[in-house]
């Protein structure tokens, strides 16, 4: 399974090179199977025909609990019930054809998939078939013998029958645990090889595209074993996707795999507040906001005066009549083991929404609050990721087999930090009986994007999609209601006082230093012109730390960040000198060896920065990202054995990395490779580079697009709007 191993004997043809003679070999992503382009698999010598692998009725006596929450889960309706997935998946079936929609049946459709139905016209799929409404079940986790990190669906089931437990038999019990509790069940990478997708020409698409990423951005943050990020003064330690989203929970109806009357939660309790309120299960909507809340933080950082003053942070600050000042908020990951918000990220709608107020409670400017009822609002920052067609147009209504390139993201990887401006236009009537003026800022969160759900909604109504409705009541007892508002949950909120001092009752705030770190953290995601915008906070975060007798970890963290930023800036003694001062506090960090690295490479000193890159790779050598970093470091310090070496590491974790086999076709062809050898590599190479096109269309985009120029830049402005007169 997984990528292909391709190993050719070969004599390398530089003189003199001491491994002349060593085997070549080349990591090379594998061709979908049968049931292609999804990349499922079934064990060999065997059918599993769709009815058995859409079984549940047979688990539920043993295992009520289980089957209860697994009912009411994301995976229980993850096939064309799920009206949201239906008009997606027929819209690809519809413009691209039905062979292409096996991609997506692989993680939602399975019965269908392994029956052939998704091969026939969409008609074939008819809406009292129980196999349309079947979900990812009981068989289908719990019957995964091998899985690969490819994404797209790479596991393959085993195809057997699962011995049943009999009552007083415990070596029947032994039996059946045996061949349900198979190895890759309680790993990232049984999640990962779903939560992880690609597209390319077999979908529909013109080029290699990546799709969803949750396990490349989990692999490569402490929640993955990877410390290589950045120093963190939260002990986080290594967490599995069940360790989040499967937590123990009551085993009221006596399930038999509860252990102190407790089992692991088969809710897979995430964000999905839509799919609840679809439902109308008002206690699962209640569970999945709160899991939300506080899944990552808001504040209302600094305040920048026109004539350049700051204030460190925003609290308190002056306010001059008819001035226009800048406010950065910043969102911090702070719970996601991927990036918040997760999933598909194009359809995610997360926002900020900003409101400022005088002392006397009148509104005097806002921004995004119209978001939330679906009006337009420029002034809406909305943490999604935005795609665009072949015409450099965004696309909202999960159009997989239209995308092209991506156009941004601002959604935020793990334990990282995304800031955004704001300009406040201050009234030039304001008077010291209307200070001191209150900025709240708040964290909204809601399923999918408007544009997304008018589309689910519109199909509910169809004839067909009212057909899926009635069959959904007769054969699960479930009524899914697609045009239910859906519910907006308050994952964080903030506030600041500007011109004057907040009240008694105000809650305290956070560490002054903290504050300041998150939003120098934010802005070293900025442009490169912009982004020395970071230092004057995280000095101020460093000062403040040295006058308290801050912890040494915490100087440390700081430290690093300020030695990112000399690399950013391409300061070598500046960067290093930050680095030795943070290894005295800290000795041995990862995220230093690694930040020793780029500090090299940033400079094209490359072969000074694989010591430290290779320190790294030990560190963390489930961290894609180090071994792309050192394969590249590697090839250009002209040392292409190491280069290939690394390059097969990264591979091997990221399939169909386009940066990993480029450099592993470079090395190949420098290191002497046979012909067949090289152009399979090569090949490769070039089917997962970036699209040719992908510059144009974004500049289309920003050009004929309003707002898409904006958006690209990772920290931005959005003034702030006055109230609309009364």
């Amino acid at each position: 399974m997984g990528a292909l191993v391709v190993v050719v004997a070969s004599s390398r043809a530089a003189a003199g090179d001491p491994s002349r003679g060593t085997t070549l070999a080349a990591v090379l992503p594998q061709p979908a199977g049968r049931l292609g382009p999804s990349r499922v698999e079934l064990a060999p010598g065997r059918d599993l025909p769709g009815a058995t692998q859409m079984d549940v009725d047979s688990c539920v006596g043993c295992h009520p609990d289980v089957v209860a929450g697994w009912r009411e889960s994301a995976h229980s309706f993850a096939s064309f019930n799920n009206p949201i997935y239906r008009v997606a998946i027929e819209r690809l079936r519809a413009e691209r054809g039905p062979k292409e929609s096996r991609f997506c049946a692989g993680c939602h459709d399975v019965p269908l998939l392994l029956d052939g139905l998704l091969d026939g016209p969409t008609e074939a799929i008819r809406p009292d078939d129980a196999r349309g409404h079947a979900g990812i079940t009981c068989r289908t986790c719990h019957g995964i013998e091998a899985v690969a990190p490819d994404g797209n669906a790479s596991f393959r089931l085993t195809a057997h029958d699962i011995p049943m437990p009999v009552d007083g038999d415990a070596a029947s019990v032994v039996r059946h645990v045996e061949a349900v509790a198979l190895r890759p069940l309680r790993t990232t990478s049984l999640c990962a090889s779903c939560h992880r997708s690609f597209l390319g020409p077999e979908t529909g698409n013109a080029f290699h595209l990546p799709a969803q990423e949750d396990a490349t951005a989990h692999a490569a943050s402490e929640y993955g074993g990877s410390s290589l990020a950045r120093i963190d003064d939260v002990e986080i330690g290594a967490k599995s996707c069940q360790s989040c989203h499967m937590p123990r929970e009551a085993a009221p109806l006596g399930d038999r795999a509860a252990t102190g009357g407790r089992i692991a939660s088969h809710r897979f309790t995430g964000a999905h507040t839509w799919l609840a309120a679809m439902r109308g299960d008002a206690a699962d909507v209640a569970r999945a906001k709160e899991f939300l809340r506080g899944a990552a933080s808001i504040d209302i950082a600094i305040a920048l005066h026109a004539d350049g003053t700051r204030s460190l942070p925003a609290d308190g600050t002056s306010v001059r009549a008819g001035e226009r000042l800048l406010l950065d908020v910043v969102v911090r990951n702070l719970r996601a083991g991927h990036r918040f918000p997760g999933g598909v990220v194009d359809a995610q709608d997360t926002w900020i929404d900003l409101a400022v107020t005088d002392a006397r409670g009148r509104l005097i400017a806002e921004a995004g609050t119209r978001h939330a009822a679906g009006a337009a609002d420029e002034t809406a920052h909305v943490l999604t990721a935005v795609v665009l067609d072949e015409q450099g147009r965004p696309l909202l209504e999960r159009e997989t087999h239209r995308f092209r390139t991506p156009v941004y993201n601002h959604t935020i990887p793990p334990r990282d930090a995304h800031a955004v401006r704001y300009a406040l236009g201050v009234p030039a009537g304001l008077g010291a009986a209307d200070l001191p003026l209150r900025v709240t800022a708040r964290l909204r969160h809601r399923t999918r994007n408007l544009a997304l759900h008018a589309a689910a909604c519109a199909d509910a109504r169809t004839p067909r999609g009212r057909a899926f409705r009635i069959a959904g009541r007769r054969l699960r007892g479930v009524d899914l209601d697609a045009c239910v508002a859906q519910p907006i949950t308050e994952v964080a909120t903030a506030e600041v006082f500007l011109g004057g001092s907040a009240p008694a009752a105000a809650p305290a705030p956070r560490p002054r230093w903290r504050r300041l770190y998150e939003h120098g953290l934010a802005w070293l995601r900025g442009l490169q012109e912009k982004v020395d915008e970071a230092r004057p906070s995280l000095e101020a975060a460093l000062a403040e730390l040295e006058r308290t007798g801050g912890a040494p970890r915490d100087r440390a963290m700081v430290l690093a960040a300020l030695a990112e930023l000399e690399v950013r800036q391409w300061r070598l003694a500046d960067a290093l000198a930050r680095l030795d001062e943070a290894e005295r506090l800290l000795p041995g960090h990862p995220a230093l060896t690694r930040i020793r690295g780029d500090a090299y490479a940033q400079v094209w000193r490359f072969a000074e920065a694989l010591a430290p890159y290779r320190l790294a790779a030990a560190a963390a050598p489930v961290d894609p990202s180090i071994w792309r970093r050192l394969a590249l470091a590697a090839q250009s310090a002209g040392a292409p054995g190491e280069a290939l070496a690394a390059a097969a590491r990264g591979l091997a974790l990221i399939p169909r990395d386009g940066e990993l086999l480029r450099v592993q076709a470079l090395a190949l062809r420098e290191l002497g490779a046979p012909a067949a050898l090289a152009a399979s590599a090569l090949a490769a190479s070039l089917e997962h580079r970036v699209a040719d096109d992908a510059p144009r269309l974004r500049g289309s985009c920003s050009k004929y697009v309003p707002g898409c120029a904006l958006e690209r830049d990772p920290v931005h402005v959005h003034e702030l709007r006055a109230p609309a007169p009364r």
